[in-house]
């Protein structure tokens, strides 16, 4: 199966920079519709997905002449929910809400030079939780699978047009494997991958 959408969102960022320490702090709000394909039961259009991320950092930066490289690393949490519960699908199925939670250490490196920012991050998976609410389609209990295994990357380049403004493009990726069993041993959720790629508008306060 497989589903693809949009999101837009709001992020908000917070960066202390001194000589010999970075701490930062980034948060992310969006709201979005993502399409359900699947052989087995059939399609399902414009399902609601939400997603909540927060990240702090800690890093040390390296001033140049006219650069600035920053090595960091930290600790974040990333919720999403696709709300398909109660939607039926063309073949007459029956969705149900899904919730995911990430918890994750990131390490990663930025850099500034003029106009010009990059970042790239390697998101260390540390434990996820996958809720499945099947008692929407029936008489069951709802699923709860524990994830152990998995990893991400976030990439961003950054241009500024002014000082406080400008353009960000980026592009996230997850790969989560297989989780445990549920506590019934009956249910396992699968692996999984979700990218994401989009532009970004920003201004500093």
């Amino acid at each position: 199966m497989s589903q693809e959408g949009w999101m837009i969102g709001l992020n908000i960022n917070s960066e202390t920079y001194n000589n010999e320490t970075y701490v930062g702090f980034r948060s992310r709000l969006a709201a979005g519709q993502v399409d359900y394909t699947s052989a087995g039961t059939g399609t399902l259009s414009a399902i609601p997905d939400y997603q909540f991320e927060t990240t702090g950092y800690i890093g040390i930066p390296f001033k140049g002449s006219t650069s600035r490289t920053t090595l960091f690393s930290g600790l974040g949490f990333r919720y999403l929910l696709n709300a398909s519960g109660l939607k039926q699908s063309s073949t007459g199925h029956f969705g149900y809400d899904r919730e995911s939670r990430y918890i994750y250490m990131p390490i990663g490196i930025n850099f500034e030079k003029d106009q010009w920012e990059l970042r790239g991050e390697y998101l260390y998976f540390l434990y996820g939780q996958q809720t499945s609410k099947i008692s929407q389609v029936g008489n069951y209990t709802d699923v709860t699978n524990d994830q152990k295994e998995g990893s991400g990357i976030k990439m961003t380049v950054k241009y500024y047009i002014e000082k406080d403004f400008g353009y960000e493009f980026y592009t996230d990726y997850w790969d989560i494997a297989d989780s445990k069993l549920d506590v019934t041993a009956n249910f396992m959720e699968p692996r999984n991958t979700t990218s994401e790629t989009g532009i970004r508008i920003f201004w500093k306060i």
